[in-house]
This record gives C-alpha cells, sequence and structure tokens, in this order.
C-alpha cells in the first residue's frame, strides 16, 4: 500500500471545479467560504464555518491574542459583474464585515473585504438610484423588487484589504 499523499489542486482548478457545479450544486458560496478560512488562518485567526447555522453570518474568525471574534458574511461568484445580494443586507448588520470573493477562471481568487455598513449603505443608495432612473420604455423600476447589488467596481477601495478584520479583532474594536 503506498503511503503517498495526492498534491493539493492548484487553487485554478479548484475555482474552475466551483464553476463547473455552479449551475447544478451551487459549490461556488463554499468554496469562497473554504477560500475565505484558508485566508484567515494563514492571518493567524481560528476560523470555523457555520454551515448555514447562524443567519448572515458564514464565517467566525477568532483571534486569541485579543480574545476577540468577528462575524463575517461571505458572498462568492464566478460573475465580473459583482455579487447579488438582498434587502436584508441594507438593514441593521447580521455580521462585522462582508467578504466578497471572486473566482476567476485561472488564477487564484481576489477578495473585498468590507464593513457591513458600508455594504448596507452602498447597496441602499444604489437600489435607490435604480427606483430613480427609468427602465425599459420608460417605465418605473418595480420598488417591490428584492434583488441588490454589490457591484465589483464598488468593491474595487477594499479589494485584499484584510486589515478590516484584523481591526474589528483589536481589543479597541469591542470598546
Amino acid at each position: 500500500m503506498s503511503s503517498k499523499v495526492a498534491p493539493s489542486a492548484p487553487v485554478s482548478s479548484c475555482a474552475e471545479r466551483a464553476r463547473g457545479q455552479s449551475r447544478t450544486g451551487g459549490f461556488v458560496g463554499v468554496a469562497g467560504e473554504h477560500f475565505v478560512a484558508a485566508e484567515l488562518a494563514r492571518r493567524g485567526f481560528l476560523v470555523t464555518l457555520t454551515r448555514g447555522n447562524a443567519p448572515g453570518v458564514d464565517v467566525l474568525a477568532y483571534r486569541p491574542g485579543t480574545r476577540r471574534t468577528v462575524a463575517l458574511q461571505v458572498k462568492a461568484t464566478v460573475r465580473l459583474g459583482g455579487w447579488i445580494m438582498t434587502p436584508k443586507d441594507e438593514g441593521e448588520p447580521r455580521s462585522d464585515a462582508f467578504v466578497f470573493v471572486f473566482l476567476p477562471e485561472h488564477g487564484p481568487p481576489e477578495y473585498s473585504v468590507v464593513p457591513s455598513r458600508e455594504v448596507a449603505e452602498t447597496i441602499r443608495v444604489g437600489f435607490k438610484k435604480y427606483l430613480e432612473t427609468p427602465g425599459k420604455n420608460g417605465r418605473r423600476h418595480d420598488p417591490e423588487n428584492r434583488v441588490r447589488y454589490f457591484n465589483r467596481e464598488e468593491g474595487e477601495k477594499w479589494r485584499g484589504r484584510w486589515d478590516v478584520i484584523t481591526s474589528l479583532a483589536e481589543v479597541d474594536a469591542a470598546t
């Protein structure tokens, strides 16, 4: 019996597998959560995935040095435009921050780490603009529309901003 361990799959293969399953099994979100957990572990956090057991929270990141836990919501996509949100995301935050993950066809994931209050304000303003802009044939957009959107361009200034989570885990953040 061989004791060889198979080499880990390259990042692009993981993203490609998630992309292939997205139409049938919704694995893009799960892949995004695991990529976020790995990045946080690299940065010294102990990480737990909630697996849907905590509304609005996908990942709990605990910083042993400060004994602080940060609640995160992860949104992952393989599409270039951005992330689908809901009206719940523009209300009172259920998490401390969002981590938006883009899984490109080739190459490593891209992350934008955004405080939840910033996300809420951004999608609230975006939806207001959507309602004020005439639709097809000059029709008004439906104010009951449940879809919100966080555009990749809006997240660009937060790209790679893991310091948002680190600062939330500092001792001063709780005071």
